[in-house]
């Protein structure tokens, strides 16, 4: 191995590690006190990472918010792929049922009754983005059609994930994802990507 790829190698490592310990002071404060009461100060003590660093990886607390968040969800749906099966219209959804359902004071946090327009907001871009890249070869769709299809499925999502994280009334994961998938699961599978020739691009997914 080259100097020059341990040296890109040791930088990925340090940006990696740069960005745990922002997310985790970013999650950590908002169990202790909610989101609008943090301040891009309050990440950096917690983190001890200085403001440049902080700024030269994201905008402002919102944009670590959903990067950060986002990642980890990536992180979570790839490690369970083992698990998953590829048939399964919605299958990264059991994972962040799971999610849910392992950290309930995290998606209390995210989504319980005291959670605001951001939280929630930023929540729905997350799944949104999730279900999207799921989706994406497996369905058959124009794109306006799949963009407002995802929207409308990373919604229904979200209210479930913050049902799992309440702990009245009960609601276990694998519970929420049967009710989910016998809900919306027959239209998607009536959809599959192989049987139709229309494109369908990503892009950015809206935020409302």
């Amino acid at each position: 191995m080259s100097d020059g790829q341990d040296t890109t190698e040791s930088a990925d490592r340090r940006v990696r590690r740069t960005r745990n310990l922002l997310h985790r002071a970013l999650i950590e404060l908002m169990l202790e006190r909610g989101y609008d009461r943090i301040t891009v100060r309050d990440i950096l003590d917690r983190a001890d990472v200085g403001r440049s660093t902080f700024y030269a990886h994201y905008r402002d607390k919102d944009d670590l918010l959903l990067r950060s968040s986002t990642d980890y969800l990536h992180a979570a749906v790839a490690a369970a792929e083992t698990e998953t099966n590829a048939d399964e219209p919605l299958a990264p959804v059991r994972t962040l049922f799971r999610l849910a359902a392992d950290n309930p004071e995290v998606y209390r946090a995210l989504l319980g009754r005291k959670s605001g327009t951001v939280l929630l907001r930023t929540t729905r871009v997350m799944v949104g983005q999730i279900l999207a890249e799921w989706l994406e070869d497996r369905l058959a769709m124009p794109e306006d059609e799949f963009t407002t299809t995802v929207t409308f499925l990373s919604w229904g999502v979200v209210g479930m994930l913050g049902a799992i994280a309440e702990p009245h009334p009960p609601l276990s994961a694998e519970e929420a994802y049967q009710h989910l998938v016998q809900l919306v699961g027959p239209g998607l599978v009536s959809r599959p990507r192989d049987s139709a020739e229309l494109p369908v691009t990503v892009g950015e997914l809206p935020s409302r």
